[in-house]
């Protein structure tokens, strides 16, 4: 879908430091040959003659890293189609390549490519990545149909024309295109990608076979995991923004309909900062002008790529959740009386209003999204009453995970049931639930997936209340998964996001490598030693205790040097190791943030609100 046509499979051959890289499927005697000098970085396209034999095959080029050592070429070599878009096969990355200079990396560019390698693995951080040859993913149905209508935009290559947001490997693919290489350069895209083919729906007399598609398309601007990264930046970047577009196709693709709606964390300076707590101090930068500002320019950005934006707030309305709530709430009507009117505010408190099963109560939060539901509409090209997608829901909770692949879920549902009714399956207020059945439960079954993709790359495990998703049943199974999930977030959270983090910040150029500083890397802490003693110390402790009651219980002595050597034997073996214990997890929850995996290369990043403060100290 470009007049310019990005390369498939690639060969590539290495000589020492040179890299050449041309298309497989090139004939004749020579071929555009992108050069890589990895000692120097120095990128060059040229037409050269046609590699030999010996170069490697692979799928398509991720980019390249310049560290002072030299640069690094990361490839793609293996990779499973998962879907059909427009004509087209979609990509999910499974083995990449490295390639790397001869020259020797000191011990902090060791540390710096071991993240590289893991924000590029396909099993660790660099999981759920997708590339499609000749089809941005970076654009949902309708900008991409905006782009196909302009000649200039049309004309260019799918990396010049991509969504910056969501071009995941942008900085990695930029020296590439410096070159002159646009065809060698993919935009890939990380979020989820999910898609049922030919699914018949038959009812009224009217039968069609649609194939419905979910894409989650994760912005690279403040990326990174759950407790490092909350709120927004100065620049209105916010944490875990994901847009989600649910893509229905039918008559084998001449018919497009697409649905698209917006996570993000909320858009003000707070933080969250991990502290082995299970909940972490939630500080938030009090209204003026440097809150005002990061709000402004999220909203601003979103309402000129969307038009019109409804945000749906789902956290509760009581203790720090309920400061955060106030103070969203506070900015959205400034901004709509001062700014713009095409953004409204609707808050819902999820956990009071539906309780641990109640979901049923949804249709009250439906009732007060129906209007806006109805003005904004959907894309749909190809029938005789096409139309636009004219604003988006933006939802969110703490996380913009659990709590909000629900309500995201329920209002892609409705926009299935309504897209269904114009096409004649679906009567005037029909639920899919009734009338289609085995259509609503693979539905159910791709919206699950779809939050569980997103789920496990901000906070490391599937989403929670994902069995309601899955079945539209909240049930004690559920709940114990749920239970299960939480403590393995608490771990990774507190004793692994660190490094993950710094990967992140690393692949997507937050952290630029400077060749005349020398990088170093502060030793961590570990609490795992006082943990061990505390959790010894009390297994002693209740194993004493009921040896003594045990003891006591057998015994018929009640001697003034009997009870004596009780007392004596309950404060030795009992007391005192429960008094250790306690210390001990006291000094481990008083030092908690020295203690846990803590990221080196940008943790100003995630300390908005402290930044903020000094800043606003440091002008007084």
């Amino acid at each position: 879908m470009s007049s310019q046509k990005t390369h498939e499979t690639l060969k590539l051959l290495v000589r020492g430091d040179l890299v050449a890289v041309q298309p497989a499927a090139a004939d004749g005697r020579q071929a555009e040959t992108l050069s890589v000098d990895l000692s120097s970085g120095h990128v060059q396209r040229s037409e050269a003659a046609l590699l030999g034999a010996s170069a490697d095959n692979v799928l398509a080029l991720i980019g390249i890293f310049n560290f002072k050592a030299g640069s690094v070429l990361a490839a793609v070599t293996q990779a499973e189609k998962v879907a059909v878009l427009y004509g087209q096969p979609v990509f999910k990355v499974t083995a990449t390549k490295l390639i790397k200079p001869s020259a020797t990396f000191d011990a902090g560019e060791r540390r710096l490519l071991a993240y590289l390698t893991d924000a590029l693995n396909p099993t660790g951080t660099g999981r759920n990545v997708f590339f499609a040859y000749h089809l941005d993913l970076t654009l949902h149905a309708q900008a991409l149909a905006d782009v196909l209508a302009n000649p200039a935009a049309a004309s260019k290559s799918i990396a010049a024309r991509a969504d910056r947001r969501f071009f995941w490997n942008r900085v990695m693919a930029a020296p590439i295109m410096e070159a002159g290489g646009d065809a060698f350069a993919l935009p890939m895209i990380v979020g989820s990608i999910g898609q049922l083919a030919d699914v018949p729906a038959a009812a009224h007399g009217k039968a069609v076979s649609l194939t419905l598609t979910l894409i989650a398309r994760r912005s690279a601007d403040r990326a990174g995991t759950r407790h490092w990264r909350r709120g927004a930046d100065t620049s209105g970047a916010v944490a875990n923004f994901v847009e989600t577009e649910q893509l229905v196709t039918l008559d084998g693709g001449r018919v497009v309909a697409s649905y698209v709606q917006v996570r993000g964390s909320i858009p003000l300076l707070w933080s969250q900062i991990p502290n082995i707590k299970y909940k972490p101090t939630t500080r938030l930068l009090a209204a003026g002008s440097p809150t005002s500002a990061a709000f402004d320019a999220h909203f601003d950005a979103l309402l000129a790529k969307y038009k019109g934006v409804s945000c749906v707030d789902l956290v509760n309305q009581t203790g720090s959740e309920g400061l955060l709530e106030a103070a969203f709430a506070g900015q959205a009507k400034r901004y709509a009386s001062s700014r713009s009117a095409a953004l409204t505010y609707t808050a819902f408190d999820f956990h009071k209003e539906l309780g641990a099963a109640n979901y049923a109560r949804l249709s009250v939060l439906w009732g007060r999204l129906q209007p806006e539901f109805a003005r904004y509409g959907q894309f749909m090209t190809g029938t005789q009453h096409n139309s636009r997608q004219e604003g988006v829901f933006r939802t969110n909770c703490v996380d913009c995970l659990d709590r909000t692949n629900v309500v995201q879920g329920l209002l892609a549902r409705h926009a299935l049931e309504a897209l269904l009714a114009q096409l004649g399956v679906l009567g005037a207020g029909e639920e899919l639930a009734a009338v289609l059945p085995r259509v609503e439960q693979q539905f159910k079954v791709l919206w699950a997936d779809h939050g569980d993709d997103i789920a496990r790359q901000y906070a490391g495990t599937g989403a929670l209340k994902s069995g309601f998703t899955r079945t539209g049943k909240r049930t004690i199974g559920g709940l114990l998964d749920d239970g299960v999930k939480s403590m393995v977030r608490y771990y990774l959270n507190n004793f692994q996001d660190g490094h993950k983090q710094d990967a992140l910040d690393l692949l997507s150029g937050v952290y630029k490598v400077k060749k005349d500083v020398k990088l170093t890397f502060q030793r961590q802490h570990s609490p795992l030693l006082p943990i061990v003693v505390a959790l010894a110390a009390l297994g002693y402790a209740l194993t004493s205790a009921a040896a003594l009651a045990e003891h006591h219980s057998d015994s018929n002595s009640t001697s003034t040097s009997s009870n004596d050597s009780a007392i004596k034997s309950l404060g030795q073996h009992v007391i005192a190791p429960l008094l250790l214990a306690a210390g001990l997890l006291a000094l481990v929850g008083k030092h908690g943030r020295m203690l846990v995996d803590r990221p080196q290369l940008c943790p100003q990043l995630a300390h908005t609100v402290a930044a903020a403060e000094s800043g606003a100290a440091a002008k007084q």
